[in-house]
C-alpha cells in the first residue's frame, strides 16, 4: 500500500507540473494613441504573460504603412508563493508614412502547438501640425549661396574605456524636399556592439543665417576592445528636386532651374580611442560592468514564520549596458534556505540614453525563530564619469521570524517550484531513546530497512535529482553538464537576438558546471589554466563574441537553426574533452 501511495503521490505531482507548464499565454497588443497627425510617432507595446521563467520570442511582421524602430524591451520574472510567472514587453516607435486610416495587423505567435492571436488596432493619421519655426533673420538674404544640403557626424566623446556607451549622431540639413528618398551609408562600427535610439528626431534650426530643416539619427555603439579606431565619412544619395526651399517666398523659381540631379553628400570622419580598464583599485568581485548604477535589496515580507518563503529582490539601476549586467554575489544566508536566483529586466531608450534596471529575485525560507537579519549585498562596477571602480552595498534587512505553530496550515501546502541552492548548518539533536528489546524484531528490521528503499524511488519519480544526494553537487554537475547542454540546445528556438542570447548562456553554464566554478573573470584565463589549446580557446573566445554581436545587432541576423545547433554541440564536446 505504501508503494502504491508513493506512486500515486508521484504521478500526482507530475499531472501538476505538467498542468501548471501547459497554462496558456496571454499576448496583448497597445499604442499609446490611436491619433496621431503624420509627423508625429506613437508607441505600440507587445506583452506576453505566462507561467514559466522563459516565454516564447516575438518575431515583429511586415508594418507596411510605418517606420519601426525598436525603443527597448521589458521583462519581468516574479515569483510568488514559489511559482515562477513573466511578463515581456516589447516596445517599438512607429513613425506613419501617410495620413488615412492605416492598421497595426494583429500579431500571432505560435507556442507548444497553439496560436496565440491580437486583435488589429486602426490608427487615424492626420494632416502635418503646426510647425514651431523660429522666426526668420535679417542675414539670411547675406548667405544665399551656402549649401542647401549637407550632413555631418559626431560622437559624444572621443576617448573612452572597453564597454563603456558611446552616442553617435548623424545629422542631415537640407533646405528643400528630394524628389526621392535618400539612400544613407553611415560606418560599419566593426569592433563595436550597436544599438539604435529610435525615432529620428527632426526640428529647425537657423545657421550662418540660413534656416534649415534638420534630422538626427542617433545610436549607442559599445567598444569590445581596447585600441585607436577610425571610422570613415557617412555617406548620402540625394535626388536634388529643384523645388523652392522651404523658406522661400518664390515658388516659381525652383522650376527654372534645371532638371532633378543626383547627389552624393559626405561627411566628416571620426576618431576614437577605446581604452583598457585600470587595474589599480579593481575590486575582487568586480565581474566587468560599466557605468552609473546604484543598487536597493527589498524584501516581500519583514514578519513571518517558520518555513514561511519570503521573496528577496535586489535592484540595479541606472545608464549603461543593462542586458550586460552581472548578478551580485549572495552572501550566506545563516538560518535561511535559499532557491536560485531568476532575472528580470528593463530597458528604456528615452531622451536618447540607453538607461533601465535589472532585478535578481531569490526565495529565502527560514529554518528557526527568531530576529533574523538579511546581510547587505555588495555590487562592484567601474564609473567612466568618474574614472574609477565603485563598490555599493545594500541596507540590512531585519525579518522578524514567528514559531510555526502546532495547528496545521490550511490548505494545500505551497510547492516551491525553485532548486534549492544553499541551506544553513543543520544541528544534530541526541533524542534517541532507549526502547525495549521485544520492539527489534526481524519484521521492524527490514521494514525499517524499507524505508529508504520508498524514499529512494519517491526522489527519483518526484524529483529526478537522485545523484544530488549521492555525490557532490559538484561533481554531479560536471558529470551531468553535457547531457543538460545538449538538452537545452535542442530546445533553442526564437528570433536571433534570443536564440544567441540562450546559446551564448547555455555554453557559459556548460564552462562553469564543467570548471566547477560559481563564476567566471576570464573565459580565457579560465581555460588556459585548464591547459585547452589555443585554437579551441580562440574559437570559443570567437563564438563568444559572435553570439553578443549578434545579440545587438540592429539589424536582422540570418539564422540557421541547425546549423548553430550543430556548431554549439561540437564545440562542448571539444571542450568535454579538456575541462
Amino acid at each position: 500500500r505504501k508503494v502504491k501511495r508513493e506512486r500515486l503521490f508521484a504521478v500526482c505531482f507530475l499531472l501538476f507540473v505538467s498542468s501548471v507548464c501547459a497554462q496558456d499565454l496571454k499576448v496583448t497588443a497597445s499604442v499609446s494613441s490611436r491619433v496621431v497627425s503624420i509627423n508625429e510617432q506613437l508607441t505600440l507595446t507587445i506583452s506576453i504573460e505566462g507561467r514559466s521563467g522563459r516565454l516564447p520570442s516575438l518575431s515583429l511582421p511586415k508594418l507596411n504603412d510605418f517606420d519601426v524602430y525598436s525603443s527597448g524591451t521589458s521583462q519581468n520574472v516574479s515569483i510568488v508563493n514559489g511559482q515562477i510567472s513573466s511578463v515581456f514587453e516589447y516596445n517599438y516607435v512607429l513613425v506613419p508614412k501617410r495620413q488615412g486610416k492605416l492598421t497595426i495587423p494583429a500579431f500571432r505567435l505560435n507556442f507548444k502547438g497553439k496560436t496565440y492571436i491580437t486583435n488589429p488596432i486602426e490608427i487615424t493619421v492626420t494632416a502635418p501640425s503646426a510647425s514651431k519655426a523660429p522666426v526668420q533673420g535679417q542675414q539670411q538674404h547675406k548667405a544665399l549661396a551656402a549649401k542647401s544640403f549637407w550632413i555631418k557626424q559626431k560622437l559624444n566623446k572621443s576617448i573612452a574605456y572597453v564597454g563603456e556607451p558611446v552616442y553617435y549622431t548623424f545629422y542631415f540639413y537640407s533646405d528643400r524636399g528630394l524628389a526621392q528618398n535618400p539612400n544613407l551609408t553611415l560606418p560599419d562600427f566593426s569592433g563595436f556592439l550597436k544599438e539604435d535610439l529610435p525615432p529620428p528626431k527632426h526640428y529647425q534650426t537657423v545657421v550662418k543665417g540660413k534656416r534649415y530643416y534638420v534630422t538626427e539619427i542617433k545610436y549607442a555603439i559599445f567598444p569590445v576592445k581596447p585600441g585607436k579606431y577610425s571610422f570613415p565619412s557617412a555617406q548620402l544619395e540625394i535626388v536634388d528636386s529643384f523645388f523652392p526651399s522651404f523658406f522661400d517666398d518664390d515658388f516659381f523659381k525652383g522650376f527654372f532651374g534645371g532638371g532633378p540631379r543626383r547627389k552624393i553628400l559626405k561627411s566628416n570622419t571620426l576618431d576614437l580611442l577605446v581604452k583598457k580598464l585600470p587595474s589599480e583599485g579593481k575590486p575582487q568581485n568586480y565581474k566587468g560592468d560599466i557605468g552609473a548604477f546604484k543598487i536597493a535589496a527589498t524584501v516581500s515580507k519583514k514578519k513571518l514564520k517558520v518555513g514561511e518563503a519570503l521573496n528577496l529582490n535586489v535592484k540595479i539601476s541606472g545608464e549603461g549596458n543593462i542586458s550586460s549586467i552581472t548578478q551580485p554575489d549572495f552572501p550566506p544566508f545563516v538560518n535561511f534556505r535559499q532557491y536560485e536566483v531568476v532575472s528580470s529586466q528593463n530597458i528604456r531608450k528615452s531622451n536618447y540614453r540607453i538607461s533601465g534596471s535589472k532585478t535578481f529575485q531569490t526565495v529565502l525560507v527560514p529554518r528557526i525563530a527568531g530576529k533574523l537579519k538579511i546581510p547587505p549585498i555588495e555590487y562592484s562596477f567601474f564609473d567612466p564619469a568618474a574614472q574609477a571602480y565603485k563598490t555599493l552595498k545594500t541596507k540590512e534587512i531585519p525579518v522578524e521570524v514567528l514559531p510555526a505553530g502546532k495547528k496545521p496550515k490550511t490548505g494545500p501546502p505551497v510547492k516551491i517550484s525553485l532548486k534549492e541552492v544553499s541551506t544553513d548548518i543543520r544541528y544534530i539533536k541526541n533524542q534517541c531513546r532507549l526502547r525495549k528489546r521485544k520492539e527489534y524484531s526481524w519484521k521492524n528490521f527490514f521494514a525499517v530497512q524499507a524505508v529508504p528503499v520508498f524514499i529512494f524511488l519517491a526522489i527519483l519519480f518526484v524529483q529526478n535529482r537522485l545523484m544530488d544526494r549521492i555525490l557532490p553537487a559538484s561533481l554531479v554537475a560536471r558529470k551531468s553538464a553535457y547531457s543538460k547542454a545538449k538538452i537545452k540546445i535542442a530546445k533553442l528556438h526564437g528570433e536571433a537576438k534570443f536564440f544567441f542570447e540562450a546559446a551564448e548562456k547555455i555554453l557559459m553554464e556548460f564552462i562553469k558546471a564543467r570548471a566547477g566554478v560559481d563564476r567566471i573573470d576570464s573565459v580565457e584565463k579560465l581555460l588556459s589554466d585548464r591547459g585547452v589549446p589555443a585554437d579551441l580557446k580562440n574559437r570559443v573566445s570567437e563564438t563568444i563574441k559572435n553570439y553578443q554581436s549578434a545579440r545587438f545587432s540592429p539589424s536582422e541576423v540570418s539564422l540557421d537553426y541547425k546549423k548553430e545547433k550543430d556548431s554549439l554541440s561540437r564545440l562542448l564536446g571539444e571542450l568535454k574533452k579538456w575541462i
